[in-house]
């Protein structure tokens, strides 16, 4: 007869092992070296043994990784004649997560075997389904391979690509399920030490992805950050709600009387698109599943802008001239709300601690929320972009949503999206060594210096790191459907104007692709100062109106200042932006544009030159023509003398040996050029045949 104790024993033993004795899934991790855990130190850091951590007893995870391998079977280390795949068949998955690619993307590989690539993925599936004819197959997109690895430029960032957009088509044809991890770590280049192999933090994330779509995701219901009460949604158009539930889960919205309903995916994420709304409110939107229920109060419809830039567009409200102008009024602007992307820490001249190093690496470097306007909200919003609202809600009378994301000596690069950068042969060349590369200025080189003193992470981000500031801020807001984009920003790219020439049209390109919008944009010209380079970038920016599509530009050189990088007079320019808009954007019968130099010719012994953009030149209190100069072939400057105004010509003396007129070309300029509707004449310099 068996003892007490010993039956207790029994029982207990029994209990612990009941985990094993239920039917567990297997689950299969095949790939190359990021399965493996190359250069991971810990094997309980690879990103197999942390997805079993998250799945739990009921899974049981093997690794069945292979350094090196390839899917191509011609390949130069085919994972189908490895140890590997010979352990996989035998541990009899019902699961397998497939991450091979990378390797059949060297020069071995790709040019000579790629047309079997497809045929060998289905092969390898196949296999496992032979063992298995249950088998859950997911097949992964390969994760990334950043512009630094050396084979970038000379074949690997082409064939990466050719390869993912296989493994995307032959993912269907196989009936299995795509898994992104090429997303999950596409902004996350800080994880890659070099430029293939992500690291522990970086396995986690793929752990985590992968996670999803074997064990339902169980999370509370939440909107978007960009979304939230006090909001304005852009009139006249489709605009998308989102956010997050659990996985499979029932959204329901209520909306004016109306019910709409949508499913969650696995991830857990949703969508759902709320009908064409004209200019109103205020209402409110209900958002709920069975357990849970948000309420997003006080929506406006109107028309809603983004601002973005450096540190003038940043510039406060509070701290411009003339700024109790606008605080004085702000109950009667009740109809303009503000969102500004606050910034985790100001890229002053300090070093940053380890809490804010890291969170730059996770993205979190903007935060914010819809606000009302009140003296507490606007005080320190962007002036500009508060001074072009108040233009335009005054002149429109529907309500206008701001959003303002911007940071100090941001330069252009960091606002554009990586894929965008990678795919660019030159930008491709220096974006991974940025903290060393003249073609980024040496203030962001030496203040990112400073600020990242106490990092030891070979690619520490930094929001003068070319890419950063889209994928930390601009990436989120590109679901929004908004009316345009007001810009400021070019002084941390004045240092090569040639490269800010090139950099300029590939920036609104990239927004309106990535925004799916052909937005307009309208930005402030830089302004004077005693800067050398400014007077030929302040004319770069004129020209680049003239071939880049529905860009504008508002002139800002008559109220600059000859030392202070940050001049107080702002508002002037919100409703110098505001005037554009609402002439480009909304069709008024305005002409906001600053006039320019067309055409010349010589009449007898005068030189005439002739301004689009107005009916009539004029001069700023009717004073003598200033800071207005030939320049001779020798490169010798001569100041005009007796130029007059006739209409809209400029006529001018005659002097020997003009090859050039240039205008405003002072770094701090008192050129005070303007057309009949006050609008300042940009700098320029006209060759003359």
């Amino acid at each position: 007869m068996i003892k007490l104790s010993n039956l207790i024993l029994i029982i207990a033993v029994f209990l612990l092992e009941i985990p094993q004795l239920v039917a567990q899934r297997r689950v299969a991790c095949i790939g190359d070296s990021v399965t493996k855990g190359y250069g991971i130190k810990d094997s309980t850091q690879t990103y197999p043994y942390q997805l079993q951590q998250l799945l739990g007893v009921d899974f049981k995870v093997g690794n069945f990784g292979h350094s090196g391998a390839t899917l191509l079977r011609k390949g130069h280390n085919p994972y189908m004649q490895t140890q590997a795949y010979r352990d996989a068949l035998k541990f009899k998955p019902d699961v397998i997560v497939i991450a091979l690619g990378l390797n059949d993307t060297d020069p071995r590989n790709w040019p000579n075997y790629s047309d079997e690539f497809v045929g060998d993925y289905s092969a390898l599936v196949e296999d496992f389904r032979h063992v298995n004819p249950n088998v859950e197959v997911f097949i992964c997109t390969m994760t990334p391979i950043f512009s630094g690895h050396p084979r970038f430029l000379s074949g690997t960032r082409a064939w990466f690509s050719k390869a993912q957009a296989a493994i995307k088509e032959l993912t269907a044809v196989n009936e299995a399920v795509l898994i992104d991890n090429h997303t999950a770590l596409a902004s996350r280049i800080d994880l890659f030490g070099d430029f293939l192999h992500p690291n522990a933090r970086g396995a986690e994330i793929l752990a985590q992805n992968v996670a999803q779509y074997l064990k339902p995701v169980v999370q509370p219901l939440s909107v978007e950050e960009t979304l939230g009460s006090h909001m304005v949604l852009q009139r006249g158009v489709i605009n998308t709600l989102a956010g997050k539930a659990s996985a499979k889960e029932k959204i329901t919205v209520r909306f004016k009387g109306k019910k709409y309903t949508t499913l969650s995916d696995v991830k857990g994420n949703w969508t759902l698109e709320l009908p064409i709304q004209d200019a109103g409110g205020p209402y409110d939107i209900e958002v709920a599943t069975v357990a849970a229920k948000l309420i997003l109060k006080d929506i406006l419809f109107g028309d809603v802008f983004l601002a973005s830039g450096q540190s003038n567009m940043a510039f406060p409200l509070r701290m411009a001239s003339g700024a109790d102008s606008i605080l004085g009024q702000v109950h009667k602007l009740d109809k303009i709300r503000v969102f500004k992307n606050k910034v985790l820490a100001e890229t002053n001249s300090i070093a940053w601690d380890q809490t804010i190093l890291h969170q730059l690496n996770e993205l979190k470097y903007f935060s914010g929320a819809w606000e009302k306007s009140s003296t507490a909200s606007i005080s320190d919003f962007s002036a500009v972009a508060y001074a072009t609202a108040v233009e335009l809600y005054k002149s429109q009378g529907v309500p206008i949503g701001i959003i303002n994301i911007s940071v100090g000596g941001s330069n252009i690069e960091s606002w554009i999206p990586r894929s965008v950068l990678e795919q660019d042969n030159l930008l491709a060349s220096y974006i991974h060594m940025w903290r060393t590369s003249d073609f980024i200025q040496d203030f962001c080189r030496q203040r990112a210096a400073k600020n990242l003193e106490h990092t030891q992470l070979k690619h520490q981000r930094h929001p003068y790191d070319p890419a950063y500031n889209f994928e930390a801020g601009i990436a989120k807001w590109t679901s929004t459907q908004i009316k345009g984009i007001i810009w400021y920003q070019g002084e941390s790219n004045a240092h090569n104007i040639e490269h800010h020439t090139y950099l300029f049209p590939v920036m609104v390109k990239s927004w309106r692709d990535a925004f799916q919008q052909q937005l307009p944009f309208y930005f402030v010209q830089l302004s004077s100062i005693n800067r050398p380079s400014w007077p030929a970038f302040r004319d770069s920016q004129r020209l680049l109106t003239n071939v880049v599509s529905d860009v504008h530009m508002a002139v800002s050189s008559d109220i600059g200042h000859p030392t202070d990088v940050h001049p107080t007079n702002k508002l002037i320019l919100g409703n110098r932006l505001g005037q554009l808009i609402r002439q480009h954007t909304y069709n008024e019968p305005l002409v906001a544009d600053s006039p320019q130099p067309v055409d010349f010719r010589w009449d007898k012994d005068r030189l005439v030159i002739s301004f689009n953009h107005c009916q009539i030149l004029q001069t700023v209190k009717d004073l003598p023509i200033r800071d207005l100069q030939y320049v001779n072939s020798k490169g010798e400057l001569l100041d005009v003398q007796h130029g007059t105004i006739y209409e809209n010509t400029l006529i001018l003396p005659l002097a020997k040996d003009v090859k050039y007129v240039r205008y405003a070309y002072t770094p701090y300029t008192e050129g005070n050029l303007i057309s009949d509707t006050h609008i300042p004449v940009s700098t320029f310099i006209l060759k003359i045949d």
